[in-house]
C-alpha cells in the first residue's frame, strides 16, 4: 500500500470510543476521517468534538473511498458483523475485545478477511506494555525454569446501575457473557499469552450478586499444553474491587504482575531491569471502567497504521484476538455441562 496516511473511521460513540479518537490523533502517519452511531444525536456530537464526518450510516462510511480503516467500538454482540461488513467493503478493522461472541461469529469474520485480503488488529493493549513485554521473555528465556502454575484474580466491582444503564450488559445477545467474556478478557488474553496454548478446563460460573442473565462470578482451573495448570477467579460484584494479578511460578522464579506493574520479581539469577523498577501501575479499572490512559491503544493503533502501510500483519491479529473467546467458552461449556472441556 503506497501512501503515507491511513485514514481511521470509528463505529460507535460509546465510552472506549475517545480513546481511539485521541490515540488516532497521536499517531504519525494516521488520520481520523469520521464517525458514524445510530444515535443521531451522538455521532454529530463526536464529530464536532473531533472536528471529523459525521456519516448517516454504517453502510455509508465503510462505502467511503478515502477510509481505510474502521475502529469498531460497540456493544460486543456487533463486533463480529460489523467486522463481516468493514471486511466485506475493502476496509481494514480495529475491534474491541471480544472480536466475536461464539464460535461461529469467529470463523465468519476470519472468512472475511481472508477473502477480502483486509488485516484485523483485536485490541490487548496490556500486551504492548514493558511489564507484559519483560515477563514474556523472561518465561520464554526459560528464566522462571519449569513453568509450574499460574494464577489470576480479576475481582472487580460493577453495580448493578452500571448494568442497568448500559442496556446491553450482561446480556449473552449483546455481551455474550459476563465477568470474564466482558471484564476478563482482557487479563486471560494476557495470561494465555505469556503461558501458551491451554489444554483443558474446568469451570463453575454463577449470578450470585447482579441482576443480569449472565455470569457475575467464575472459578476455572486450567491445564495448558506446556503441563502447568493454572486459576481463573473472576468477579464484578465484590467491593471496592481489586487491581488484577497475575503470578506466573516456577521451579526456579515467580512474576506477579498488578495491571502493567511488576510487583515482584524472584528470579533465579535474573534482575528486574531498572527500567522497570517502580513503574507502571497497579490500579486499574477493578472499579471504574474508564481508569486508564490513551497510551496502550497509541501503541497498538500505531502497529495497526505500520502494518498496513509496510504491508504486514499487525502484532495482535485475529488469529490472537480469537483465543481468549476461545477460552472463556470453553469455561461456560465445562460450566454448563459439569465436564472438562478440551481445547
Amino acid at each position: 500500500m503506497n501512501k503515507k496516511t491511513v485514514k481511521y473511521g470509528i463505529i460507535g460513540c460509546g465510552v472506549i470510543s475517545d480513546w481511539h479518537a485521541r490515540a488516532i490523533s497521536e499517531i504519525e502517519n494516521a488520520e481520523f476521517l469520521g464517525v458514524t452511531d445510530v444515535v443521531e444525536a451522538a455521532r454529530k456530537s463526536f464529530a464536532e468534538k473531533y472536528g471529523v464526518k459525521a456519516y448517516d450510516t454504517v453502510d455509508a462510511l465503510v462505502a467511503d473511498p478515502e477510509l481505510d480503516t474502521v475502529c469498531i467500538c460497540t456493544p460486543s454482540g456487533l463486533h463480529a458483523p460489523l467486522a463481516i461488513r468493514a471486511a466485506n467493503a475493502g476496509k481494514h478493522i480495529v475491534v474491541e475485545k471480544p472480536m466475536a461472541i461464539t464460535e461461529t461469529e469467529i470463523k465468519d469474520v476470519l472468512d472475511a478477511c481472508e477473502k477480502r485480503n483486509v488485516k484485523m488488529s483485536v485490541v490487548s493493549q496490556l500486551r504492548f506494555t514493558r511489564a507484559v513485554s519483560e515477563t514474556k521473555k523472561a518465561v520464554d528465556d526459560g528464566a522462571l525454569g519449569k513453568i509450574v502454575i499460574a494464577d489470576l484474580s480479576m475481582k472487580y466491582f460493577r453495580s448493578q446501575e452500571y448494568y442497568d444503564k448500559g442496556g446491553w450488559r450482561g446480556t449473552w445477545k449483546m455481551d455474550g457473557g459476563g465477568a470474564l467474556m466482558n471484564q476478563g478478557i482482557h487479563g486471560i488474553d494476557i495470561m494465555q499469552y505469556i503461558m501458551g496454548p491451554v489444554k483443558s478446563v474446568s469451570a463453575f460460573t454463577r449470578t450470585l450478586a447482579r441482576k443480569i442473565e449472565v455470569e457475575d462470578t467464575a472459578v476455572a482451573i486450567l491445564e495448558f499444553e506446556n503441563g502447568a495448570l493454572g486459576k481463573i477467579v473472576g468477579t464484578t460484584s465484590v467491593y471496592p474491587g481489586s487491581a488484577r494479578r497475575l503470578e506466573i511460578c516456577g521451579d526456579r522464579g515467580m512474576i506477579t504482575l498488578e495491571e502493567n506493574k511488576i510487583t515482584c520479581w524472584e528470579v533465579e539469577g535474573r534482575d528486574l531491569p531498572e527500567d522497570l523498577k517502580d513503574k507502571g501501575s497497579s490500579s486499574g479499572t477493578h472499579n471504574d471502567p474508564t481508569s486508564f490512559d490513551i497510551s496502550g491503544h497509541v501503541m497498538q493503533l500505531t502497529d495497526m497504521t505500520d502494518a498496513i502501510i509496510s504491508g504486514r500483519m499487525p502484532a495482535i491479529n485475529q488469529f490472537d484476538g480469537k483465543k481468549p473467546v476461545e477460552i472463556i467458552l470453553a469455561i461456560y461449556e465445562s460450566a454448563e455441562t459439569g465436564k472438562t472441556v478440551m481445547l
